[in-house]
């Protein structure tokens, strides 16, 4: 039987026999007359909750890293090693595996934010950190938090219908996922016990000596020498990541490429000059079309002209797998910064945090905001004292990744990872950003803050086709008939 039902079997006993709702009149009579009882329950509500947390991780962890290739693997290796390897893992490192792993709609739900900007898993971590740590004890005292804390287990309950839609299956002495998508080997995270019906899951490695695991049903531990399993299993990543050298993308193909068949797009080159060489306070400019209108080509020339005009530039183009991802798109940009010497490292702060990027989202948001504000290096025949920041095909990073939002980047945070104030970078900082949009150019996903700090530049807003003179000149060359050039100037106006 799958570990996850045996708690959640017990806790549904308990729950009923208890009688427990989150009512605290109930509640009251429950710490008066069976706070034993009570205790159970919430022994068990834990336990069902934090096995859930960490097996459906797990699960994720594994069948992710089954598809991804070796340059793909490098932000995710980063996140898998920061959050397992190097420091005994937690529930707050098994929330962060699960919602950076998660593929599947049905697996990201609990992960994504909700009404008061907390997800399901956060809100669980914070409540068992706070009760682990006695900020929250079963005493009459803490009627409010202890009836919340049952609305949570009611809502944690619902996730078993995740794990009804697979099996655990062993075979030959290892246990596999086994759903509609096929099996997944979860060895050596989930582990076979004194017997199948006793597995053990990964708690983490002690000092790179032992590798600790965990009992699902009695919680008692188990070591093993990390050489036998765990320590092959992350050298290649680790190999990847010295071998990475510090850059996870490299465009300089694509922008060659695009470079190539560049025509007819003076004017909004030199519209978009303009708005990078200006310290005017509307220091968000977006480039918005529908397919195929040359969006990623005027962004790869716009990169050349910069470089010819002497202005600094951070940029990156979206593609495909983990180039989609915001948070990845941030190391790229600290990195590319970096390699570049465009930020200020006589901080020891920012130099070792430089060199050992946050694997958590918020705290890459933070640094980039840091790097920014207070830690910027402007080169000396750069005479604008700019520098722009462009991201093409914003889009792609939303339908690969929707819980990740541009409009994320322009907050402050609390030590709860909740938007408190939004963050206006100065006016030399110049963001250029690419997207599809309807053929009316209405966009219907993204909200940038500050709508105002948007220089609203009629020609890219959204942009159209070649102009049939552009279209001329770039196939003069070629001596076509009338005919198709009048096709062609057709086609370019669409």
């Amino acid at each position: 039987m799958n570990p996850i039902h045996k708690y959640y079997n017990r806790y549904k006993e308990l729950k009923k026999d208890k009688g427990i709702v989150s009512d605290e009149q109930q509640i009251l009579d429950l710490l008066q007359n069976d706070l034993s009882g009570l205790n159970n329950f919430f022994m068990t509500a834990l336990g069902m909750s934090s096995l859930m947390l960490r097996l459906g991780a797990v699960i994720q962890v594994c069948r992710k890293f089954e598809k991804l290739d070796a340059q793909a693997d490098l932000l995710f290796s980063r996140q898998l090693l920061d959050n397992l390897k190097e420091i005994m893992p937690s529930d707050s490192n098994w929330k962060t595996l699960w919602e950076v792993s998660a593929e599947d709609n049905y697996w990201k739900a609990p992960g994504l934010k909700s009404g008061n900007n907390e997800s399901l898993l956060s809100r669980f971590v914070t409540f068992r950190n706070r009760f682990v740590h006695q900020q929250i004890q079963l005493s009459v005292d803490y009627l409010p938090q202890i009836a919340k804390a049952i609305e949570l287990f009611n809502e944690m309950e619902s996730l078993v219908s995740l794990f009804d839609k697979g099996e655990l299956v062993l075979k030959n002495s290892q246990y596999f996922w086994k759903d509609a998508d096929g099996e997944i080997n979860l060895h050596p995270y989930f582990q076979i016990g004194v017997n199948e019906n006793q597995p053990y899951i990964f708690q983490g490695v002690a000092n790179n000596e032992k590798v600790h695991l965990l009992n699902t049903q009695f919680g008692d531990k188990i070591d093993q020498d990390p050489s036998d399993h765990i320590n092959p299993l992350f050298e290649p990543i680790q190999q990847n990541l010295r071998n990475g050298a510090g850059q996870i993308f490299d465009h300089s193909s694509r922008i060659a490429n695009y470079q190539s068949c560049f025509v007819g797009r003076e004017k909004e080159r030199g519209l978009l000059l303009d708005f990078c060489s200006s310290k005017e306070e509307q220091n968000i400019v977006t480039v918005k079309s529908p397919a195929g209108m040359g969006k990623g080509a005027l962004m790869a020339d716009l990169i050349e002209q910069l470089k010819g005009e002497k202005i600094q530039s951070l940029y990156h183009f979206c593609g495909a797998g983990l180039h989609n991802n915001l948070h990845a798109i941030l190391y790229h940009l600290i990195l590319q910064g970096k390699n570049s010497g465009y930020w200020k490292t006589e901080s020891d702060e920012i130099a070792r945090k430089l060199d050992r990027l946050p694997s958590k989202y918020i705290d890459t948001i933070h640094l980039f905001q840091q790097l920014v504000d207070e830690n910027l290096k402007l080169v000396r025949n750069n005479k604008t004292g700019n520098i722009v920041i462009i991201i093409d095909a914003l889009d792609e990073a939303q339908v690969a990744s929707s819980q990740l939002k541009i409009s994320d980047w322009f907050y402050s945070y609390n030590e709860k990872e909740e938007p408190e104030t939004e963050w206006r970078s100065a006016s030399n900082i110049r963001w250029v950003f690419t997207y599809r949009c309807a053929e009316d150019g209405a966009e219907n996903f993204y909200k940038f803050p500050r709508m105002k700090q948007i220089a609203p530049i009629e020609e890219i807003q959204p942009l159209k086709g070649l102009s049939p003179d552009a279209a001329r000149e770039a196939f003069s060359r070629f001596k076509v008939s009338d005919d198709f050039m009048e096709a062609l100037i057709e086609k370019s106006e669409v």
